[in-house]
């Protein structure tokens, strides 16, 4: 029997109810959820009751008794996920991504040269990914120092993208809830299938006392694919946190931006910083699909007006008309910088021998980059309109 067959009717029998849809392997675009049958829109195509889930709650109390009180949810899920060799959740096991394809997709298992080389929001991303992984290992490691780190790194990875946001309703458990919204999870049985989109056509995740549902926007086809949406995160995210990024000109990704304060903070005199600093607005500078944040049009201003005008504008007493022109000037010479850092990397990375990382790594952190170049290209274009 087909691994994904033999999945679904154990889901089944744990009271996962499925309606209208199944698994299945697009071409070029990996595993996702296909339409069975034409959807009508409002239709419940998935309900995961709690009983269903893996939590913190379902976890033994001999393990959590053995791990540091410390330990965050992620790991404690991780800890039983290699512990458990029962073979109670072996068709649950059997569909789960592989150690390769983590390998060739998370950028916590590249190259050093190739982590190096991530924009840097992926870059801090990743920092701080690793910041996680490493308090989780030294607390797993103390209690169970058998355990190998190249195994316990794969099951950690399994929970960091496989979980959905789970706050258990149960009266008995609210005194337990995290405190840390990372925290907050759960492996929900097949609802792991669904990829993810940015589009209108994602279904709804909701949540009750009774499990998860997702339920149709809209019309779905026969034989389309049923996306759901991971939440509003950029291309930088979901590279590092889940080893894809949307396709397409500009990032595929309506969601999709880039920071800007490596170009734009050295813009600043130290007297301007500290304006800025006392106002909320220092750093955080980004540049979207659709336009530089609002944020940067204010900062920006602060080098073309006298500080008492400039306040008067962050204040809603000026409407920053006259200016425009200028900051549009500096805006302008801020993106082409950022073009040619961008234009830099691309050759970098094209340049890098096939004993830096795996070829679809390098196409993976090349494509990346190339959609951020897009956005600049797309930003210089309206400014010059």
């Amino acid at each position: 029997m087909d691994i994904h067959k033999k999945f679904m009717d154990w889901a089944i029998e744990k009271g996962v109810k499925i309606n209208g849809i199944r698994p299945h392997r697009f071409e070029g675009r990996g595993l996702g959820i296909i339409a069975e049958r034409d959807l009508k829109a409002g239709e419940t195509l998935l309900t995961v009751p709690i009983s269903a889930l893996r939590t913190a709650y379902t976890v033994p109390e001999s393990l959590t008794r053995t791990l540091p009180k410390v330990s965050t949810i992620h790991n404690l899920l991780a800890t039983e996920l290699l512990l458990d060799t029962s073979s109670a959740r072996d068709p649950w096991r059997a569909v789960l991504p592989s150690p390769l394809d983590f390998t060739t997709s998370m950028p916590l298992l590249w190259h050093p040269t190739l982590q190096s080389l991530l924009p840097t929001t992926a870059h801090n991303l990743l920092l701080n990914q690793k910041r996680k992984l490493k308090l989780d290992w030294a607390a797993v490691s103390s209690a169970f120092p058998d355990i190998k780190y190249e195994e316990y790194v794969y099951r950690w990875l399994i929970i960091n993208t496989r979980t959905f946001y789970f706050l258990s309703p149960l009266p008995a458990h609210r005194k337990l809830r995290p405190s840390n919204r990372d925290d907050c999870m759960a492996q929900s049985p097949f609802a792991d299938y669904f990829n993810h989109t940015s589009s209108p056509s994602a279904c709804s995740a909701s949540f009750s006392s009774s499990g998860y549902s997702i339920m149709t926007p809209a019309k779905i086809k026969k034989g389309d694919e049923v996306y759901i949406s991971y939440g509003n995160h950029s291309n930088d995210f979901l590279l590092t946190e889940y080893g894809f990024i949307l396709n397409g000109a500009g990032g595929g990704n309506q969601w999709d931006e880039a920071l800007l304060d490596a170009h734009i903070l050295p813009l600043f005199s130290a007297k301007q910083k500290e304006h800025l600093e006392e106002r909320g607005l220092l750093g955080k500078y980004v540049l979207d699909k659709k336009e530089v944040c609002y944020r940067t049009q204010v900062a920006l201003r602060i080098l073309v007006l006298p500080i008492r005008k400039w306040e008067r504008f962050v204040e809603g007493l000026e409407d920053g008309e006259k200016e425009q022109g200028a900051v549009d000037k500096f805006l302008g010479k801020v993106l082409r910088d950022f073009e040619q850092e961008v234009k830099r990397k691309i050759k970098e990375v094209d340049s890098l021998g096939e004993n830096v990382g795996m070829e679809c790594q390098r196409d993976m952190l090349r494509r990346r980059w190339l959609q951020i170049e897009g956005m600049i290209q797309a930003a210089v274009g309206r400014i010059q309109n």
